[in-house]
């Protein structure tokens, strides 16, 4: 569950590696079923993929990835974007058989990371659902290229309770919201557009972990962090939920329950903190 909110730490590890090698000489050379596949960069900035020498895909970043056969095809994916931190990278596929001219297919047109799990016949991308973007996925192969699945929709899980905060161990806050209790007393509490607001400031960059009195993280939307951010708390004992959120542009300060005079000490504690940071 945490790998999809690591991934993009991942990916900009990845980033600066690539950025951090010198010359313009070909990046991460494959040899795959007799064929030459190469990333360079270019006098612009840019990067080129280039088969056998054949320029298919030109992009601000390329990264080559995983060589794989699928139903008999050789294949390499790998991911292109045009870098920053906007937009994850896009996946793409090219084939590779032996004896025969290559075949691009995508980037596709997705703006999530995209988690790959590949199979004898098929190659299956999918993205992590969140309350305010419902999970994608994608499915390829030799035959039809990438076809685009029905959008999976976030929704909590019946089997976890106020019992079993221990999974929220180092658990960015949107993993907190899928304990069916939390995401029960979030959705039924606070007006249909504050939840919407809540939630996907919470889906946002953030992590989050145990405490001594059950669970505490934190998210903000990106490039806006300083002024667009949220915490969520939630009490063992008491089994309650807390919440601070503050929206860019919005000089109203939100809080669930709205009377935080009733919230335990060590909440308004850590707010306190937070607020004067």
């Amino acid at each position: 569950m945490k790998q999809a909110f690591l991934a993009g730490t991942a990916l900009l590890a990845l980033v600066a590696a690539a950025l951090a090698e010198e010359g313009a000489g070909p990046k991460d050379p494959r040899q795959v079923a007799g064929h030459e596949v190469t990333v360079t960069d270019t006098d612009d900035f840019m990067q080129e993929l280039r088969v056998d020498g054949q320029v298919v895909l030109e992009d601000g970043l390329i990264l080559l990835d995983q060589e794989l056969t699928v139903a008999g095809m050789p294949v390499l994916t790998g991911v292109s974007g045009p870098g920053g931190n906007a937009c994850d990278a896009a996946p793409f596929v090219l084939s590779l058989p032996e004896g025969q001219a290559a075949r691009l297919d995508g980037p596709i047109d997705t703006c999530s990371y995209m988690a790959l799990e590949p199979g004898p016949e098929a190659l299956v991308w999918s993205s992590e659902p969140l309350p305010d973007l419902p999970g994608e996925v994608w499915t390829w192969t030799p035959a039809a290229g990438f076809a685009p699945g029905a959008d999976q929709a976030f929704a909590p899980d019946a089997t976890e309770g106020w019992g079993d905060l221990a999974v929220l161990d180092r658990a960015h806050p949107v993993e907190a919201l899928k304990v069916a209790p939390v995401y029960a007393a979030l959705t039924g509490g606070l007006p249909p557009a504050e939840w919407e607001t809540l939630s996907r400031i919470l889906s946002g960059l953030g992590s989050g972990g145990l405490v001594a009195q059950g669970y505490r993280g934190e998210a903000c939307t990106k490039l806006v962090c300083q002024t667009e951010f949220a915490l969520l708390w939630l009490d063992r004992d008491r089994q309650q939920v807390f919440a601070f959120w503050r929206e860019d542009g919005d000089a109203t300060d939100h809080m669930f329950p709205a009377d935080n005079s009733q919230w335990p000490q060590w909440v308004r504690d850590d707010l306190a903190a937070r607020l004067a940071q």
